[in-house]
């Protein structure tokens, strides 16, 4: 009968004359983490806890109260970071982003910081086996695009994950040969996340062989060929693709391209693999337009561009403090020769808003729809300059179009008002 037991002793493979911070949050993981780093590389780690506030303050101090205890215990220095309450609810809203993605995030950016500011070269993490098969499941329950299911990255940035392939049972016969004491976080009993419904009621029934299997899948997926394409982003409204890039690309990664250029502009949907079809035949004919609620997607020439759309709004000119949505800015001043030249006494009663289907503007050519010079330039909306109910600017170039100025102020002195981001 063959042993399961590792035939080698177990290293964390580390580069041997960089410095780490060590993620840690005081639970079985990443303890083990601390007490593998605590043979050969105490010297040169920091064991870094991020305080969420995020649960009762009696639980939290006395885990950092152990915390402490058990890094004594291994000789490696402890720090604290104190995130602040409501700050991992505040970036959630903001980010429209549940809680466990926000604190996810907010950790990452905290302990990057202090990499950055300590002179550390590497941030590790505790991730093992386990941890790899319960982001594949949630991934495939979630029908997540093929690309994802490379899983966790053992190196991404200035992450490395050195117990990536390491058991379970391991790390915690690791823990218990040290002699320490772990903390137990109280969320993690919260089935209400997804991650923990599939840790107590699914990883239990799979067993060791399909654990290492899913990580095989999860290594062949992250080694496939990429060849980048390239998502250019202007602010929260627009982004645009080469078509000759896209479609030269791998299949996994057109996917992500087209899920980076939808995300830029505020789609929270699942894409799926039916509206990426649909936009690939849609770069291929080069031309037409697809609506996916407030965002449009249009295929020109060379490239395909993602626009959001923004609700019907109203801003009161406030010049250079005039809030558009979209995080869109009004300027007094442009580089672009063509830039509108605006009489101040036009301005003192006007607003901004978005152009409706009724908008006209009289130019020198004669009385023009707003909707006909949205099809001339191809563009899903406008913003229009209206004072007195009259419209006497329309806002394009900020999409790729071209400001029109009505012929009411037309070669009248007066400042630069430009649209953009």
């Amino acid at each position: 009968m063959k042993s399961s037991k590792r035939q080698t002793p177990f290293t964390l493979n580390l580069p041997p004359r960089d410095k780490f911070v060590v993620a840690f949050s005081g639970g079985i993981d990443s303890l083990a983490l601390i007490a593998f780093m605590s043979e050969d590389e105490r010297k040169r780690s920091a064991a870094v806890y991020v305080d969420h506030s995020i649960r009762g303050r009696d639980e939290l101090d006395k885990e950092i109260s152990l915390n402490r205890k058990n890094t004594r215990k291994l000789g490696i220095p402890f720090y604290i970071i104190q995130l602040g309450d409501g700050a991992v609810e505040r970036y959630a809203l903001e980010k429209d982003c549940g809680t466990e993605a926000a604190a996810r995030n907010l950790r990452y950016s905290a302990l990057e910081r202090f990499r950055e500011e300590k002179g550390f070269d590497w941030i590790l993490t505790a991730h093992h086996q386990d941890d790899q098969t319960e982001t594949l499941i949630m991934r495939m329950m979630s029908s997540s695009p093929f690309w994802s299911y490379g899983g966790i990255r053992e190196m991404e940035g200035r992450i490395r994950r050195p117990l990536l392939n390491l058991e379970k049972k391991e790390i915690k016969k690791k823990v218990k040969e040290s002699g320490l004491k772990w903390s137990e976080d109280s969320t993690n009993s919260d089935e209400n996340y997804k991650r923990n419904w599939i840790r107590k009621n699914l990883l239990p029934s799979i067993s060791l062989k399909e654990k290492r299997l899913m990580s095989s899948i999860a290594s062949n997926v992250a080694s496939f060929p990429c060849r980048e394409v390239a998502v250019t982003v202007y602010g929260d409204y627009r982004a645009t693709i080469l078509s000759d890039s896209l479609l030269s690309s791998y299949p996994w990664d057109r996917e992500k391209a087209i899920f980076c250029a939808l995300s830029s502009v505020g789609n929270k949907e699942r894409i799926k693999r039916g509206l990426i079809s649909e936009i690939i035949k849609g770069v291929e004919r080069k031309t037409g337009r697809t609506e996916l609620g407030n965002i449009v997607i249009r295929y020109l020439k060379d490239r395909v561009e993602f626009f959001a759309v923004p609700s019907s709004f109203i801003s009161p000119y406030r010049g250079c403090d005039t809030i558009l949505p979209l995080g869109i800015k009004v300027s007094n001043t442009s580089d672009d020769p063509l830039a509108l030249r605006i009489p101040e006494s036009a301005l003192t009663t006007a607003v901004f808003r978005k152009a409706d289907e009724y908008d006209e503007i009289e130019l020198k050519d004669g009385v023009r729809k707003i909707s006909s010079l949205l099809k001339e330039y191809h563009l899903p909306y406008a913003i229009v300059l209206e004072n007195s109910g009259i419209v006497e600017a329309v806002f394009l170039s900020f999409l790729g179009g071209r400001d029109r100025l009505s012929i009411k102020l037309l070669n009248k002195e007066g400042i630069i008002v430009s649209v953009n981001q």
